[in-house]
C-alpha cells in the first residue's frame, strides 16, 4: 500500500481562537454522526468515486500527514467489518485543530494493472466515494496519534455476485474542506473466501559495491567497511533476504570480486559479512574463524533478531566486477573480447573460492537493453540475463519472466522483471519517502491478486514472475520481511526462489522489442576506452601464457581492466578515466617482462651449426617460451624452434640448430614466442655470415698437411735406418750346410779338452779327462762376410 501525496500536501494553519475552534469542533463531530448515519443508509448498489472531493491549499514548510498502521482482514468477505488504523502526524511548528479523517472507497473493481498503479503512484488529492468521517484530535507540533476506522463491508453494496479482487481506498486528513494529506491504498475484496490459483513471485536484488578507485584503494576499503556494517547497505541487504520463521527470504546476485575483497579485508564487520553470504570462513586460522562467526551473529538491524543468522533464499553469481554490458556491447566486441569483459571471476585465482551451491550464473544490465547488449549476454559465460526494464508483453497479458528473445546472435534466455511488483518492493527502502509495512503489503497483494485474476482469465497456469530491484537498493529490512511474508501468506501468491522461475516454462507471450539500438549516454564508458581495456587484454591474456599458472602471472593486471568496465564505475567517470588509464599502462609494462639481449653478427664456417640466443625473463615467475628464427634468404634453413623455461629474474642462452646451404650474408630475425603463440619478445635481428665448405675445405687441408708430415717421418727414418756396417744374407751359411747342425755344436762353455777330436771316438764315454794333458782345440774358423755396398 502506498501513500500519495498531494502535491500541495501543506502545514495546518495556526489555530484559531478557542471559540472558534470548539464551534468547529462540534460542527464536525455532528458532520461525522451524520455521516455515519448516510453509510447506513447507502443504498445497494454501485457507489461512485468522487475525485477531486476536496481541494489542496496552498504549500507551506513543514506537513502534517496520515499512513496506515494496519488494515484487517486481509480479505474483506460479505459481512465483515474492515478495519483501518493510520497514524495522523503533525510535522508543522502549530497544533493541529479541528482535522478529520475521511474513509472513502469505491465499489468498482480495478481490472487492469495500469489502473492499479495510476491510483496508488497519483500525488494528487483525488479520493474515492466518502464512506467514514472520523474526527482527530488536537495534536501539538511533532505529536503523531493513531485512530481507528471500521468500515461495514455490506454497507459498500458488495455481495457474493460482484467479482474478487482490488478496490480503490483512500483515507484524506483535512480541515475545512481541504486536504493536508490523501493516503491511497486499496480494499481487497473476495466475495467468498476464495482466490484464484496462486502466482509465483521471485524476488530478486543485485549484490554489488561501490566503484574501485586505483587512485584511493584505502578510500575503497573504508567504503567497503561501511557498507558491510552491522547497519550498512549491504548488511541490510543481507539481513532483508534472509529466510527466516517469519519471511521466505528473497535471491541474491552477487558480484564474487565484492565478496572476495570483502573476505579479503582486515576489517571484522567486512568479513564477517563475506563469511555470513558464503557460508564459508573467512581463514582457516580458528581464532580469526571464530571472531569472525561472533561478528557475524552480532550483526543487528531494524529486522527481527532471528533475520541476521537466515541465508537467503538462493544466490546467483554475477560476471566479476558487474561489468557494464552496454559499455561493451557499444564497442563492437568480438566473443573473445566478451569473455575477458565477463570474464572477472577467473581473475580472482585463490582468493575467491565459489560456494558449490552457487551454481546460477546471470547477467544484469543496466535499464532497458538494447539487442546489441542482450546478444553480449548471450555471449557471456552466464545461464540467465535479467531484463529489469522493458520487453513488457504486447497486449498485457500474463507471462512469466523466463523467455527468449531475439537479438543479431541469436536467441538469449532472460528472465524478464515484472514492473509493478518492481516498483512495489523498489520503495521498501530505509528513507523517509519509503511507505509504511501495511501500505507497501497492500499495494503488492492487490498487484499480485490482479496478476492471478489475469492467470485465471487466460486459462494459463504456473505463471512465474520477477521483481528485480535496482543497484544500490538500501532496505529496510524490517519492512521487507512484513511484506514478504504477508504476500507468501496469501493464497494467491508464493514467494519461491530465483532459481524456480528459472526452472519454469519459457512464455510465448509477445512482448515489446529491446530498446533502440545506441549508447544510453547515462555515464556509459564510451566506445574508444572500452576497446583500449579489451585489446590490452587480450593481449596480456595472450602473454601470460608464459606462466605455468597465468593468473599467479597477471591475475591483478586483469582485475585492474575489468574493474573500469564496472556498473558502478557510471558514478564516478573522473576517476574511472584514470582508472583506464592505469590499467593500460600497467598491462604493456607486464608485457615487457620478456627480452632478448643484443648480439654481434655471426660466421658460420660449417654446413651445420648451432646458434646462441640469450632471452632474459625480469617476471616474478618462470616463463616457458619459445624461440624462432626468421633468416631473411634460402640458405640457411632453421631446424628447430627451441622451447625452454626461462627462471624468474635470470637469463639463458637457447641455442637454435641451422642447416647451411649456401655461403653468403643472412640477417636472422629473432621472436620469443608465448605458448598461446603471441610474440613476447622481438622482434630484433642480427647478421650471419654463411662460409658453407669452408670446414670441409679447411679440413682436407689439414688433413693433407697431416698425411705429407707422416710420409715425411717415415721416409726419414727409413733413410736414418739404411747404413754401410749392416750385413747381407749372402754370406751368411744356411743352418742346413753345418753337418752338424745346431745340436751338434760345442755348447758355449764346454772345456776344449771334452770334446774329442775329429775322427775320434770315444769308448769310454765316462772315462775322467786329464786336466793337464794334450794341446788346446783348434779355433773354428768364422764364416765369410759380405760387405754392404752402399748403393749410393
Amino acid at each position: 500500500m502506498t501513500t500519495s501525496r498531494p502535491p500541495g500536501a501543506v502545514a495546518a494553519p495556526a489555530p484559531t481562537p478557542a471559540r472558534p475552534a470548539r464551534l468547529l469542533t462540534v460542527l464536525l463531530l455532528l458532520a461525522a454522526l451524520l455521516g455515519a448515519g448516510a453509510l447506513v443508509a447507502l443504498p445497494v448498489g454501485p457507489a461512485s468515486a468522487s475525485p477531486g472531493a476536496v481541494t489542496a491549499p496552498a504549500a507551506r514548510d513543514g506537513a502534517a500527514t496520515v499512513e496506515l498502521v494496519r488494515s484487517t482482514p486481509t480479505l474483506a468477505v460479505p459481512g465483515s467489518t474492515v478495519t483501518l488504523t493510520v497514524r495522523v502526524t503533525n510535522g508543522t511548528d502549530a497544533a493541529l485543530d479541528g482535522a478529520a479523517l475521511d474513509l472513502g472507497v469505491s465499489w468498482r473493481p480495478i481490472t487492469s494493472r495500469e489502473d492499479l498503479s495510476a491510483w496508488a503512484d497519483d500525488d494528487g488529492a483525488g479520493t474515492a466515494a466518502s464512506q467514514v468521517v472520523e474526527p482527530v484530535d488536537r495534536l501539538a507540533p511533532g505529536d503523531s496519534a493513531q485512530v481507528q476506522l471500521e468500515l461495514e463491508v455490506d454497507a459498500l453494496g458488495l455481495s457474493a455476485d460482484n467479482p474478487w479482487g482490488p478496490r480503490e481506498m483512500s483515507v484524506a486528513l483535512t480541515r475545512d474542506g481541504a486536504a493536508l494529506d490523501v493516503l491511497h491504498t486499496f480494499l481487497l475484496f473476495a466475495p467468498e473466501d476464495t482466490a484464484p490459483d496462486p502466482v509465483a513471485v521471485s524476488v530478486a536484488a543485485p549484490v554489488t559495491g561501490p566503484a574501485v578507485d586505483p587512485l584511493d584503494p584505502d578510500g575503497y576499503d573504508l567504503d567497503l567497511a561501511t557498507d558491510t556494517a552491522s547497519d550498512g547497505r549491504l548488511s541490510r541487504l543481507l539481513d532483508a533476504a534472509a529466510v527466516t520463521g517469519t519471511s521466505p527470504g528473497m535471491s541474491l546476485a552477487v558480484d564474487p570480486a565484492l565478496v572476495a575483497a570483502a573476505a579479503g579485508t582486515d576489517d571484522t564487520d567486512a568479513q564477517a559479512w563475506a563469511t555470513r553470504l558464503t557460508g564459508a570462513p573467512v581463514t582457516g586460522d580458528e581464532d580469526a574463524t571464530a571472531d569472525a562467526t561472533a561478528t557475524s551473529a552480532s550483526l543487528s538491524s531494524t529486522a527481527a533478531d532471528a533475520a541476521a543468522s537466515g541465508e537467503p533464499a538462493d544466490v546467483a553469481v554475477l560476471p566479476g566486477f558487474d561489468p557494464d554490458l552496454a559499455a561493451v556491447a557499444h564497442a563492437d566486441p568480438s566473443r573473445a573480447d566478451v569473455a575477458a569483459a565477463t570474464g572477472g571471476e577467473a581473475a580472482l585465482g585463490g582468493s575467491w573460492q565459489r560456494p558449490e551451491d552457487w551454481d546460477l550464473t546471470v547477467a544484469w544490465p543496466v535499464g532497458r537493453p538494447d539487442a546489441a547488449t542482450l546478444a553480449v549476454g548471450r555471449a557471456a559465460p552466464v545461464d540467465q540475463v535479467v531484463v529489469a526494464a522493458g520487453l513488457a508483453p504486447t497486449d498485457g497479458a500474463p507471462a512469466s519472466a523466463r523467455t527468449a528473445v531475439e537479438t543479431p546472435s541469436g536467441k538469449v534466455s532472460a528472465l524478464v522483471a515484472d514492473a509493478g511488483l518492481s516498483a512495489g518492493f523498489a520503495a521498501l527502502t530505509d528513507g523517509d519517502s519509503a511507505p509504511s509495512a501495511a501500505e507497501a503489503s497492500t499495494r503488492i497483494l492487490a498487484d499480485a491478486a490482479l496478476l492471478a485474476l489475469q492467470q485465471q482469465d487466460a486459462g494459463t497456469q504456473d505463471l512465474h514472475v520477477l521483481a528485480a530491484l535496482p543497484r544500490g537498493w538500501s532496505p529496510d529490512p524490517a519492512l521487507v520481511g512484513t511484506v514478504l511474508d504477508d504476500l507468501d501468506g496469501a493464497s494467491w501468491a508464493d514467494v519461491v526462489p530465483l532459481t524456480e522461475t528459472v526452472a519454469a516454462p519459457a512464455s510465448r507471450v509477445p512482448r515489446d522489442g529491446p530498446a533502440r539500438a545506441g549508447r544510453s549516454g547515462d555515464g556509459e564508458l564510451a566506445p574508444p576506452s572500452v576497446r583500449r581495456l579489451l585489446d590490452s587484454h587480450r593481449d596480456l591474456s595472450a602473454f601470460s601464457t608464459v606462466a605455468s599458472d597465468p593468473v599467479e602471472l597477471s591475475g591483478d593486471t586483469d582485475q585492474a581492466l575489468v574493474a573500469p568496465l564496472a556498473v558502478a564505475a557510471r558514478t564516478a567517470p573522473d576517476t574511472r578515466d584514470h582508472a583506464v588509464d592505469l590499467a593500460v599502462e600497467r598491462s604493456d609494462a607486464l608485457q615487457q617482462g620478456i627480452g632478448v639481449a643484443d648480439r654481434s653478427n655471426i660466421t658460420l664456417v660449417s654446413d651445420t651449426g648451432k646458434l646462441p640466443v640469450t632471452v632474459s625473463n625480469e617476471l616474478p615467475v618462470d616463463a616457458t617460451v619459445t624461440v624462432v628464427l626468421r633468416p631473411d634468404a634460402s640458405r640457411l634453413v632453421v631446424e628447430s624452434r627451441p622451447t625452454v623455461v626461462v627462471p624468474a629474474g635470470t637469463s639463458t642462452n637457447v641455442h637454435v640448430p641451422v642447416r647451411a646451404i649456401g655461403s653468403g650474408d643472412v640477417d636472422l630475425q629473432v621472436e620469443v614466442l608465448a605458448p598461446s603463440g603471441a610474440v613476447v619478445a622481438g622482434p630484433t635481428s642480427f647478421a650471419v655470415r654463411v662460409r658453407a665448405g669452408w670446414e670441409t675445405a679447411g679440413t682436407a687441408v689439414v688433413a693433407a698437411l697431416v698425411a705429407l708430415l707422416f710420409l715425411g717421418g717415415i721416409w726419414r727414418t727409413v733413410r736414418r735406418g739404411r747404413s754401410s756396417a749392416r750385413t747381407t744374407d749372402e754370406g751368411v751359411a744356411d743352418d742346413a750346410a753345418d753337418p752338424q747342425g745346431p745340436d751338434d755344436a760345442d755348447p758355449p762353455h764346454t772345456d776344449p779338452a771334452a770334446v774329442p777330436r775329429d775322427g775320434a771316438h770315444d769308448d769310454q764315454p765316462n772315462a775322467p779327462h786329464d786336466p793337464g794333458g794334450g794341446a788346446p782345440p783348434a779355433a773354428r774358423t768364422p764364416p765369410a762376410q759380405a760387405t754392404e755396398t752402399d748403393p749410393s
